[in-house]
């Protein structure tokens, strides 16, 4: 099965110029260890407008498991002005950079897959932990 989805993936990287990350992707436990480690330094201001706001970054990393400089950006954003989407945005990226210290702890063979990250910032999700 996952030699299928490999080929289907690879096959539909070629159609569209592109080349499909190659081994295994990142497990489930992987993706929650970044998602907690960030998670651990993301502050959200409960009385202010940017808490009810979902924000999406996107950034490149290093093969060390370090966000590029200036690659961190906005992707999308949802429920909320102007203001208080660039306050959101501004928490989650504070986060991103302070928890990575010396590098996230990502499996180095997987480089290829989580050398692009997206990450979703959802307060809600977050007050219901």
């Amino acid at each position: 099965m996952a030699e299928t989805e490999a080929a289907v993936a690879a096959a539909l990287a070629d159609a569209i110029g592109e080349t499909a990350p190659m081994g295994p992707p990142l497990t489930k436990s992987e993706e929650d260890t970044l998602r907690v480690a960030v998670q651990k330094c993301w502050v959200v201001d409960i009385g202010s407008a940017a808490a009810n706001v979902t924000v999406v970054l996107g950034m490149q990393m290093t093969p060390e498991g370090k966000v590029k400089p200036g690659s961190l950006r906005l992707v999308s954003s949802q429920g909320g002005a102007d203001s208080a989407t660039k306050t959101a945005f501004q928490a989650a990226r504070r986060a991103v950079l302070r928890c990575q210290k010396g590098g996230y702890n990502l499996p180095t063979e997987k480089y290829e897959h989580w050398r692009e990250i997206e990450m979703t910032f959802n307060p809600e999700k977050m007050r219901t932990r």
